[in-house]
């Protein structure tokens, strides 16, 4: 899925929910359910072009709930017949053509919130129901956990997968969970089960989900994996390095000693810098800045290497990390690194003009910073 905030990618995947896809759920609607008015449900198509992803995927969920029966559990069945058995010679709804489907459950369906759970499973395993099972978690918790408790060991991994995403407390894109964000330890719970799955895609969200809580409860995700380590079989020793490293990424940026500690990494390795140096000091809005540096080390070890661009801001300077390279050091060996860094501008990031710095960081610690300064691209 997009990242939250990404407004690129947000404009690029509105184009999904067009005139095309609103008739083609009508079709496949009014196969199973012949009152349905068609033609004037097909007229929100008109409102669609001014409004971005997640509003043109609201408007079809709100008028799906106007012209379908006012019972939900009779509008949930239609739905459920129109993603499950297409109309004939048509092409099914999948992907992207059945968010507005979750999107209504999420909407209408917490007075049913069992019925509305069986309908997010089933549809999941077609397009991820990560967002629409959120407000059960929050008006729904203990009922909402159980359920998903019980999908753990299912045979579908994408509703293995959906334990864990739909439960993520700072889920992009999706609603966040307090309760989570403050307590993690129902959830956690969840994860204990998902830790060891066959599925890269699952445990993937397994390591998203105690990154998501690393954000707030560190010393929660450190304990976690530690813990892990320790516990996992011999067979299952890959699995759970491969999650501590994707879980502690955020802590690992943030140069936090337990987690790189964690990751098999020396914090008390005197890592040194020569040659540092950029291109240009001086460069415009479009082009990209390149650095070199020669890294080395006294001693023996992995050395994550990271490098930060402080960017200007309307008020001072704000500093954004960026992975570069992690390096299996010998002893007094110089390893040479370059890199270069775009400056296009994005819809996620304003670029103000100014002095501006990089910044290579080696297991967490500043080897150096160097300014450079971003001019406007004349009129």
């Amino acid at each position: 899925m997009p990242q939250k905030g990404d407004s690129s990618q947000d404009s690029a995947f509105k184009n999904w929910m067009n005139a095309e896809l609103v008739k083609k759920i009508s079709s496949h609607i009014r196969h199973h359910y012949p009152d349905f008015n068609s033609k004037k449900f097909e007229e929100l198509s008109k409102k669609l072009h001014a409004l971005e992803l997640k509003a043109r995927t609201r408007l079809i969920a709100q008028n799906l709930q106007e012209h379908l029966p006012a019972d939900y559990s009779k509008a949930l069945k239609i739905l459920l017949l129109a993603a499950e058995k297409p109309k004939s010679a048509s092409s099914a709804l999948k992907g992207f053509d059945l968010w507005p489907f979750t999107e209504f459950i999420q909407l209408h369906g917490l007075q049913n919130a069992e019925e509305s759970l069986e309908a997010l499973t089933v549809l999941t395993q077609k397009f991820t129901s990560e967002f629409a099972v959120r407000p059960f978690l929050i008006h729904h918790t203990d009922l909402s956990l159980q359920y998903l408790n019980d999908l753990t060991d299912h045979p579908v991994h994408h509703v293995r997968r959906w334990v864990s995403e739909g439960t993520r407390p700072r889920l992009p894109w999706g609603e966040q969970l307090p309760h989570f964000i403050k307590d993690p330890t129902p959830t956690l719970k969840l994860l204990e089960k998902l830790k060891y799955d066959d599925e890269l895609y699952v445990r993937k969200s397994v390591a998203n989900h105690l990154n998501d809580i690393s954000k707030d409860n560190p010393e929660v995700t450190i304990k976690t994996l530690t813990r892990w380590k320790k516990e996992a079989p011999k067979q299952h020793q890959d699995k759970i390095d491969w999650i501590t490293r994707h879980a502690l990424r955020g802590l690992i940026k943030k140069g936090n000693p337990k987690a790189l500690k964690l990751i098999g990494v020396n914090t008390d390795m005197n890592v040194k810098i020569r040659g540092f140096k950029v291109d240009k000091k001086s460069i415009k809005v479009g082009d990209k800045i390149h650095f070199e540096f020669e890294i080395e080390s006294k001693h023996k070890g992995m050395a994550v290497i990271d490098y930060v661009i402080h960017y200007r801001k309307a008020r001072g300077e704000s500093g954004k990390v960026f992975k570069l390279t992690t390096k299996n050091l010998k002893p007094n060996e110089w390893v040479h690194i370059k890199k270069s860094h775009s400056f296009k501008p994005v819809t996620t990031r304003v670029l103000y003009p100014g002095l501006h710095h990089v910044e290579i960081l080696a297991n967490g610690k500043s080897l150096g910073k160097i300014p450079f300064t971003l001019r406007k691209v004349p009129a």
